[in-house]
């Protein structure tokens, strides 16, 4: 077991762990896509590709070189509700590693130069978006599902917003991203607590952050159909309105999705993909929000196939919340389970989980705990979170295939 250690700030989440070579550390802002004011949506997102463009003392091509020195292993990320920076790279470069981590999320420049070359890599992202059926779907269903709350919104933003993003507008929004309560940092490896300590020691991390509130989620369940010429395959998904990430029933919820569609042996791929032939692919996954979330379900097969997939898929979610059996349920478990124990082997995983278990329970991350709870589910859990959630009627959805297909639903 890792070693926790206490003599840090409440908002630096620390495991040492001595022998190891790999180092990995990462700050969690605690704003995201969804946060953005609605006239400069995307901000965000575009404040954290310039924090890896010039920060400090680094213009763009020394730090491209320092990146490429520690590993090339260095990424920055935006989602709805959080941003992120994460470095992971060998013990003996902790020091420069943590020295840039600090630079890149205080100290980005937002050179107009910059900035301009971003926005347009940005439109690039926008029109790859746009010209990508899966991508486009998949937007789609948020919209079907949540309609125009902001965790709905692209978080990228759109072309639109994407003109208002000026230097100074940035500079603004970086300021707002880095005030003290609104971060947390975390380092897993074979660390000098004093070290990481001292290195960190310019980000505000005094208090344990706080998240923004955003407005209450209402279920739309609306059914959006993209299609349109130049697309040969129907690219399909369906939602159904969850839970939230602090639930309770969450560990149940893991469960449900794994037999469902997460994995070889699930309902979804065996039906469809093994048995029936009608899809490459299929799966299932659980997106969880604060707010809430919902259990959604992606595939994409021919225009001949589509009707026999949608009913196909349609059936499975409501046998298995009938008919699931205590054999699937010890084997999603069993290899839930793994899973986490593989996890636990790689520093950045460990402090993925330790920030989320902190943002969302006030705790440090515990295997053990986690393992309880995960053991602790039984069949009939699992069959009365199904039986409340997959609910065809209310689902959400969002089509995409060739113009004139006919695709229907029902």
């Amino acid at each position: 077991m890792p070693k926790r250690e206490a003599s840090v700030p409440p908002a630096l989440l620390l495991q040492t762990t001595p022998g190891r070579e790999t180092v990995a550390a990462g700050v969690w802002i605690t704003r995201g896509a969804a946060h953005d004011p609605h006239s400069i949506a995307g901000a965000t997102h575009l404040v954290e590709h310039l924090t890896l463009r010039a920060c400090g003392a680094h213009d763009r091509r020394m730090l491209a070189r320092l990146v490429d020195r520690l590993g090339g292993e260095v990424d920055a990320w935006t989602g709805s509700e959080l941003m992120g920076i994460s470095i992971n790279t060998t013990a003996d470069a902790t020091g420069d590693a943590l020295d840039l981590l600090v630079d890149a999320v205080l100290s980005p420049t937002f050179e107009p130069d910059d900035v301009e070359l971003e926005r347009r890599v940005t439109r690039a992202e926008l029109e790859l978006v746009a010209d990508d059926p899966a991508e486009r779907v998949g937007e789609a269903l948020l919209k079907a599902a949540w309609g125009e709350h902001p965790l709905a919104r692209p978080v990228i933003g759109t072309f639109e917003t994407l003109d208002e993003l000026t230097p100074k507008v940035l500079r603004d929004h970086h300021a707002a991203l880095v005030q003290p309560g609104g971060m947390v940092a975390a380092v897993a490896g074979d660390v000098s607590p004093d070290e990481v300590a001292s290195r960190l020691s310019r980000l505000p991390l005094s208090q344990i952050p706080s998240v923004p509130e955003l407005p209450p989620l209402s279920w739309r369940g609306a059914h959006l159909d993209l299609s349109r010429e130049g697309t040969d395959q129907v690219h399909a998904r369906l939602a159904f309105e969850a839970i939230a990430v602090s639930d309770p029933r969450i560990p149940a919820l893991v469960i449900l999705n794994r037999t469902l569609g997460d994995g070889a042996s699930s309902r979804l791929f065996q039906r469809l993909r093994e048995e029936e032939g009608l899809t490459y692919d299929i799966w299932s996954g659980p997106v969880m929000w604060r707010l809430g979330g919902f259990l959604e379900v992606g595939w994409a097969c021919a225009p001949q196939a589509f009707a026999d997939s949608w009913r196909l898929v349609l059936d499975e979610l409501i046998r298995i919340s009938r008919d699931l059996t205590d054999e699937e349920v010890e084997v999603a478990k069993e290899g839930i389970l793994r899973g986490l124990r593989m996890d636990m082997e790689s520093p950045s995983a460990r402090c993925s989980l330790d920030v989320g278990e902190m943002l969302e329970h006030s705790r440090r991350f515990d295997p053990a705990v986690v393992c309880r709870e995960l053991e602790a589910v039984t069949r009939d859990d699992v069959l009365a979170l199904a039986a409340e959630i997959l609910q065809p009627d209310a689902c959400a959805s969002a089509v995409c295939g060739p113009e004139g297909a006919a695709i229907r639903v029902a």
